[in-house]
């Protein structure tokens, strides 16, 4: 029979089955052979629920690491932390250069002002990138974000004390995920989720993964280029395949930095994504 692994601890595999959940390891051979991750899709003998096969993955994301997603919500709080663009950027990178659909969602609108959430709303969406405000406390977004799970694998990923369990327990009070608090004094949240686990909801599964603070892009100056949000169809149009949208001629991407059409904001961060990229 066919499952999804839903969480792996202590050497425990626990695969959902049409919503029957079995405690599973791996038979004989295959435990050596093959690394198993939450949300791969395995196969089950009948009679001791023991791992035989694992599906072929359609999809595959190493930090934090989970497989056959459908799509990624990469969540920053507007405040406590303070919203922070150039990850904003970096983690839509990421997603991009793993060919998984990102969107982004801001946490925490009660704590911020309508303007500054306008302009950064704004310069995303120039961008082609979907984002959604939400108040956990306040219920603001929760329902329009709900619908983003339907039949689908989903990952939530984002810092500490930004709000991905508090969002997860606005979207079904029966999650009871536990809340991280924010430090002052620290400026950064505090782990509470320690693990990857997929919970099912509406035909599919939301991914609550542990925060963290730092992502570094096993990439390439290039593969920044290519992949960088708003980025991909234009660079098609550079006179230069291998174009760094930085001082060469006839670049696509600077014309529409010029003119307007890509932020400068998020063309600064581009910049700045392409230094951090040369110290690895």
């Amino acid at each position: 029979m066919e499952g999804i692994i839903v969480s792996i601890k202590y050497g425990v595999y626990v695969v959902n089955v049409d919503n029957v959940l079995y405690n599973s390891s791996p038979r004989g051979l295959l435990k050596f052979k093959s690394k198993i991750y939450v949300g791969d899709k395995v196969i089950l003998d009948d009679e001791n629920y023991q791992i035989i096969d694992i599906i072929d993955r359609k999809s595959f994301l190493k930090r934090p690491t989970i497989a056959n997603l459908d799509q990624i919500l990469l969540i920053f709080s507007l405040k406590e932390p303070d919203f922070s663009y150039y990850l904003a950027f970096k983690y839509l990178t990421y997603a991009n250069f793993n060919n998984i659909n990102a969107s982004l969602v801001l946490t925490k609108a009660d704590k911020s002002n309508e303007r500054e959430i306008k302009e950064i709303v704004n310069i995303f969406n120039q961008l082609g990138i979907k984002t959604y405000v939400t108040s956990s406390k306040d219920n603001i977004g929760v329902n329009e974000i709900k619908e983003l799970f339907t039949n689908k694998i989903t990952v939530l990923v984002g810092q500490s004390g930004v709000g991905k369990s508090s969002l997860l327990n606005a979207i079904d009070e029966s999650y009871l995920r536990d809340i991280g608090d924010y430090s002052l004094a620290l400026g950064r949240g505090k782990h509470k989720t320690k693990e990857v686990i997929l919970l099912p909801y509406q035909n599919g599964f939301i991914a609550d993964t542990p925060g963290f603070s730092s992502l570094e892009l096993e990439m390439n100056k290039l593969e920044v280029a290519q992949y960088f949000p708003g980025f991909k169809d234009d660079a098609l149009e550079c006179f230069y395949s291998n174009c760094l949208h930085i001082s060469e001629k006839n670049c696509k991407i600077k014309e529409k930095v010029d003119c307007g059409q890509i932020p400068k904001l998020a063309y600064e961060n581009y910049l700045k994504l392409l230094e951090e990229v040369e110290r690895y």
